[in-house]
């Protein structure tokens, strides 16, 4: 509720983003005088097909590790019939859409997040109703579909699209990127039902009434200095604010034929730095604190105990085992001479290579690489043992103690595992490898969280090497552990378990808070050392945006609870509750936004014939 209460066209946004796709596919669907959809059920074979042309604006907004996306595109129907536009864009992974708002003239159509099925059957009756009507729909993980109804002949219509997406951070550097092109995707559905090829697709053409015109502007909100600020395959203007910085693109006229990324390099100190961004809905205070690790030649290397877990039960025969060999074999290279390491094995059974962790010796390292090059693939998935035998090693004085998990995860007693690793962790940090082409990620994922480590994912060979690079110059540095945030009283914060900081990875907590804080304050080891440092919120205040990021955390803290055993018809009606109070397209629920003017008549139709989209 509180979230309907926030009119889009009242805000000042400049927000991120990626981008719909610049092509354009238009289908025309049959209706029937009833007000029948025909679509890919047309038993006939396809027709003429109207082609809409196309301007499109972005509009930016990075705050920390997350960006706000609003993309602007106008549609100009140039047939001479009613038609319904259907497109497809693609989403990166985690991104959230969330918001829509239509201009047709002076009429301004808003969006509302609801159930699924709800969302539909208003749509359809706005449809039938010669109503102007959108409806935005989540296809797969990372690609929606937004359908666009009764749009007259000669009408220009611009729709607006609103979410979320992660900034990535790798290297030391963030970076986004922005899809600018769509790929046509092949639509068996489409053969199954004709028998035939589909059609080739129409796209809007990159000219037309008008042209079609491109605008990118970003705007970096931080409290963090950057050192470098960089656009891989457009000239772009950079400008400092009292903020940020904002990016545009120097050409006006750019085409849509290439993505745009652009890469921000911080400006490391020599001891982290940490940057509170909040907004105060009037009902609750959201709050995104980003930790930024130190310079690397500031942290001192502490020497490490490494044990490696290795799954070598049936399920990873053949190139899974091979890759985890690999990955053993690259992370037994990565290993000081101070370093101590030990390798469990486990199918049926578990059987460890050393009875203690053993210094990282020449000969040490031979023996064990000599060792998993002997390692065959049987028997089954045993895992507790396994992890029991790692984390009830022999303490070793002065070590920090890592172990790397690497498993199809190919397990069905997911909770229990995730409750011993929980009771057993002590001081130990969890890393999970994911091998395979189709791992088992929830797990794998939730494992490292509960461990205060990170996740990765192998799933071709040839990524072995890249992979498990970026892992261990990821753990090899650890900047800052047993990291401790005081919010205050009444703080409902996600991660709740709080992971360490490494060289080269940021770190962020968003939380709920019933107040500004004037400051919180942040502890943990800092090169052996306790450290505390306090933060305060920027004097440039966030926006809502940061209160959709807690809810989709939320979100994603109560899906987690359900597979731990939680009540799940309780647990999808919180969801959806989530999802409704905060305007989040999710599986259960869908965004819809109609007109309450009448606009196509009864006696017209929507244009005759169909074909699929993308």
């Amino acid at each position: 509720q509180k979230r309907r209460k926030l009119r889009w066209q009242d805000r000042t946004l400049l927000t991120l983003g990626i981008v719909l796709a610049t092509l354009l596919l238009v289908r025309i669907e049959s209706v029937q005088a009833d007000g029948t959809l025909w679509g890919l059920e047309l038993q006939s074979g396809p027709s003429s097909q109207t082609q809409f042309a196309l301007n499109t604006n972005v509009r930016v907004e990075v705050s920390g590790l997350v960006a706000r996306a609003e993309v602007t595109q106008v549609f100009a129907n140039t047939g001479q019939h009613w038609a319904e536009g259907i497109y497809r864009f693609p989403l990166p992974d985690g991104a959230a859409v969330d918001r829509m708002r239509i201009e047709v003239g002076e009429r301004i159509i808003q969006g509302e997040i609801r159930e699924k099925e709800t969302a539909r059957r208003v749509y359809q009756q706005a449809k039938s109703a010669g109503i102007t009507a959108s409806l935005v729909e989540q296809q797969k993980v990372n690609q929606f579909e937004t359908r666009l109804a009764n749009i007259a002949p000669g009408e220009d219509i611009s729709v607006t699209i609103g979410f979320l997406m992660n900034v990535k951070f790798e290297e030391g550097s963030f970076s986004l990127r922005l899809p600018m092109t769509f790929t046509p995707r092949w639509e068996s559905g489409w053969v199954a039902a004709h028998q035939q090829p589909a059609p080739a697709p129409q796209f809007a053409p990159s000219g037309g009434r008008g042209s079609h015109g491109l605008n990118i502007d970003f705007l970096i909100n931080t409290g963090i200095g950057f050192a470098a600020i960089e656009s891989r395959y457009h000239d772009v203007d950079i400008l400092p604010t009292g903020f940020g910085y904002h990016v545009s693109l120097l050409n006006r006229d750019e085409l849509t034929d290439r993505d745009f990324e652009l890469t921000w390099f911080p400006d490391l100190q020599g001891v982290p730095q940490s940057s509170l961004m909040t907004w105060d809905d009037g009902d609750a205070v959201y709050a995104q604190l980003m930790m930024v690790p130190p310079a690397p030649d500031s942290i001192l290397r502490q020497d490490r105990e490494v044990v490696f877990i290795i799954d070598t039960s049936g399920s990873m025969e053949g190139q899974s085992l091979e890759q985890a060999r690999s990955a053993l074999i690259a992370g037994l290279g990565d290993l000081g001479g101070t370093d101590h390491f030990n390798l469990v094995q486990f199918n049926s059974e578990t059987e460890l290579l050393f009875s203690r962790s053993m210094p990282a010796t020449h000969e040490n390292l031979v023996f064990a690489r000599h060792y998993i090059d002997g390692l065959v693939a049987d028997g089954g998935t045993v895992m507790a043992p396994a992890l029991h035998a790692a984390f009830s090693l022999p303490q070793m004085p002065g070590l920090l103690r890592q172990v790397i998990f690497v498993t199809d995860g190919s397990v069905g007693n997911e909770q229990q595992l995730l409750g011993s690793i929980g009771e057993e962790l002590g001081n130990s940090r969890l890393f999970t490898v994911g091998i395979g082409s189709a791992p088992n990620s929830w797990f794998m994922r939730k494992a490292a969280e509960i461990g205060r480590g990170s996740h990765t994912h192998i799933g071709k060979l040839d990524e072995v090497e890249e992979r498990m690079s970026l892992l261990w110059g990821h753990i090899r540095l650890p900047a800052l552990s047993d990291i401790c945030v005081d919010w205050g009283s009444e703080a409902e914060y996600y991660p709740e378990i709080i992971p360490d900081l490494y060289a080269g990875e940021p770190l962020w907590v968003v939380a709920r808070l019933p107040r500004i804080p004037d400051e919180i304050t942040i502890c943990g080891n800092l090169n052996g050392q306790h450290w505390e440092d306090t933060s305060r919120p920027m004097k440039s205040t966030g926006t809502d945006t940061l209160a959709t990021l807690w809810a989709r955390k939320k979100i994603e803290s109560l899906e987690d609870s359900m597979l731990f055993g939680g009540d799940t018809d309780f647990i999808n009606a919180e969801i959806t509750r989530v999802a409704l109070d905060y305007s989040l397209l999710t599986a259960r629920t869908s965004l819809v936004a109609v007109d309450i003017t009448p606009a196509r008549g009864h006696d017209e139709t929507l244009a005759p014939g169909t074909g699929p989209s993308l």
